[in-house]
């Protein structure tokens, strides 16, 4: 049997070997044929910049508000009749982020050389999460890849707002913070020094004039371990955060803590009955669409419980029976809804609606925390300004009554 003809050339670009591509592309572990013909161009000082670009490349991060534009144009180019390959080149060429770019170029290379869409999305690495390409693979399944790409489209959406409001809500205290730690360094480094020449000795100081110039101290001359300190405890934080019993103890901390919990609540349980209710209604069987959901709730604590509601439902436990003994995490009007949606056979139309009162929830409690915050972070600056005034005042205050005395 013959192969199949290579892919059509408009650039003009260099031909390349069939035989081995079609080779690279049916290993799961190797790279795909572009990236495979990059490496073996890496030679001499220009091949090492190619390298390091090429690195840099792979290392930077692609945004939400991108892979939302990326679906939103190829869903208006597919329903206009044009195939998913050429709709793919045309994207190819318009996509600014490098990483994306290159990932639609490995996409299409695949696709025409016989891969599924969805299988495709799979072999670019973390790009893609598995949510993503199993909605696509319905889609494509069904026929209805378009309506899939919408409603896909209508998800990032709906996390990018979200996403926006949080960052929004946050961006004002962290630059409080940012601007009154700098401030705080550029008083006890050239304005404590000041204290001490005029003050003398500090035992006679009050408490906060001698924590004001232990810091000062401190940050002056052991600032080479402070910045030791301070790394090794950073990086100590990352090491076990990234590890697998750092995430779970972690996701123990957040859940509990206040304020905090009800917004990471809100915003996993939007995304999980979201993901799971749509996987359903696009053919995904439930079983299979629970262990998606899993993968995408990016919390632990949630991942283990759904994976067992899964092996669970295999045995013909139900998903509320399951959850029901976990009411932290999974509220009990949730398993209501679930059993209610599990009994009538109209599951997936229960879990999108969950998914809109936890979304419209999130938002009323980001809109609460945001007005939370100015009282808060006011006392916070007020704290602080009273603290600078007694260290610096109360010493002054006390050598005025000492010659005032003396000259009495």
């Amino acid at each position: 049997m013959n192969p199949p003809s290579p892919p059509p050339n408009p650039k003009n670009e260099p031909e390349k070997n069939f035989d081995e591509i079609i080779l690279d592309i049916k290993s799961d572990d190797q790279a795909t044929p572009e990236k495979e013909i990059k490496k073996k161009s890496f030679k001499g000082l220009f091949g090492w910049y190619n390298y390091i670009n090429e690195w840099v490349i792979e290392q930077s991060p692609i945004k939400l508000q991108e892979k939302l534009l990326f679906f939103q144009l190829l869903a208006a180019i597919i329903h206009a009749g044009i195939s998913v390959p050429e709709a793919l080149r045309m994207l190819e060429k318009q996509t600014k982020n490098e990483k994306l770019q290159h990932a639609i170029r490995d996409i299409r290379l695949l696709i025409e050389d016989g891969e599924s869409f969805s299988n495709a999305m799979r072999r670019t690495g973390d790009i893609f999460n598995e949510a993503t390409c199993s909605i696509i693979g319905a889609g494509e399944k069904s026929g209805k890849l378009n309506e899939v790409l919408k409603e896909l489209v209508s998800q990032y959406n709906r996390l990018n707002n979200i996403q926006k409001k949080v960052k929004s809500v946050m961006t004002y205290p962290i630059i409080v913070f940012v601007v009154m730690i700098l401030l705080s360094v550029v008083i006890v480094i050239f304005v404590v020094p000041k204290l001490i020449d005029l003050f003398g000795e500090v035992g006679n100081l009050p408490l906060p004039t001698r924590i004001l110039i232990g810091a000062s101290d401190l940050v002056r001359n052991q600032w080479p371990f402070l910045l030791l300190g301070l790394a090794a405890a950073v990086t100590l934080f990352i090491v076990w955060k990234r590890s697998r019993t750092g995430r779970r103890q972690w996701s123990i901390i957040l859940i509990n803590t206040p304020i905090i919990s009800g917004l990471l609540k809100g915003m996993i349980l939007s995304r999980v009955t979201r993901i799971f209710g749509f996987l359903i209604s696009s053919g995904v069987p439930i079983i299979e669409g629970l262990k998606i959901t899993a993968s995408i709730s990016s919390n632990p604590l949630y991942e283990e419980r759904l994976l067992l509601a899964a092996d669970d439902l295999s045995k013909g436990i139900s998903i509320a029976e399951n959850l029901s003994d976990h009411e932290k995490l999974f509220p009990s009007m949730l398993i209501n809804m679930i059993s209610v949606g599990e009994k009538t056979a109209s599951l997936e139309g229960v879990m999108l609606k969950i998914a809109d009162f936890y979304e419209e929830e999130l938002e009323r409690k980001i809109d609460n925390l945001s007005k939370l915050m100015e009282p808060i972070i006011l006392a916070l600056i007020a704290a602080g300004a009273i603290f600078m005034i007694l260290a610096i005042y109360l010493p002054i205050l006390r050598l005025n009554d000492q010659i005032l005395g003396g000259g009495a």
